[in-house]
């Protein structure tokens, strides 16, 4: 009835791929020492899909995790002071009384979006390359800066779950069924496209 490489089976298959990717992710970040090995595995995967490689969802995910724990240790970290700082914001602004000054406020809310930013490239770049930490990050902030649109795109796709609530607070139950279903691997997924140009124009030259 449907021929297999028909766009509703393509379809269906991407989403069936995407699902079982962001369950697994979500599951791996269950345990927070392994969350930034979970993002470099995630994107591993997806970088994958995207150059149109043959890929076992599941399994490459596994792998990567395995391979990347020590790689991404630093980045973990640095996810977690993102996180801790998202976190600390959204409080202050919903909190009824004034917790910090506002100055503050947009001080700390600046060092997020770059924190955020510069992690946008940070564990792709793990993920695709092998190099010391410290030259990833190096990698991470001249590509964040040479290619501030892109920048801007990866930043947005990433922060996009809080924004919604934000800007819609009665979307926090369905913003949250989705990214648990599907939101995290399809925010990576979307972010490999424009990633994977990049990368291979890099290799290119």
């Amino acid at each position: 009835m449907f021929q297999s490489d028909s766009f509703l089976i393509r379809f269906l298959t991407k989403t069936c791929d995407l699902l079982f990717l962001n369950i697994m992710f979500v599951l791996s970040c269950a345990t927070i020492i392994f969350s930034g090995a979970a993002v470099t595995s995630l994107y591993a995967v997806t970088l994958k899909m995207m150059r149109g490689q043959d890929c076992a969802p599941i399994k490459d995910f596994l792998r990567a995790l395995r391979e990347n724990f020590l790689p991404s240790f630093p980045a973990t970290i640095l996810l977690f002071v993102d996180v801790t700082l998202l976190a600390v914001l959204r409080t202050a602004l919903y909190a009824e009384m004034l917790l910090m000054p506002p100055t503050l406020f947009v001080l700390l809310a600046i060092i997020t979006i770059l924190s955020t930013a510069l992690l946008s490239w940070l564990f792709p770049l793990l993920a695709r390359f092998e190099n010391t930490f410290s030259r990833h990050l190096n990698n991470a902030v001249r590509l964040s800066l040479a290619n501030l649109p892109v920048t801007f795109l990866l930043t947005a796709v990433n922060l996009l779950p809080l924004l919604l609530c934000l800007l819609i607070p009665p979307s926090l139950g369905v913003v949250f069924a989705f990214w648990l279903l599907f939101g995290f691997a399809a925010g990576a997924w979307v972010n490999s496209f424009y990633l994977n140009r990049i990368f291979q124009a890099l290799q290119g030259g």
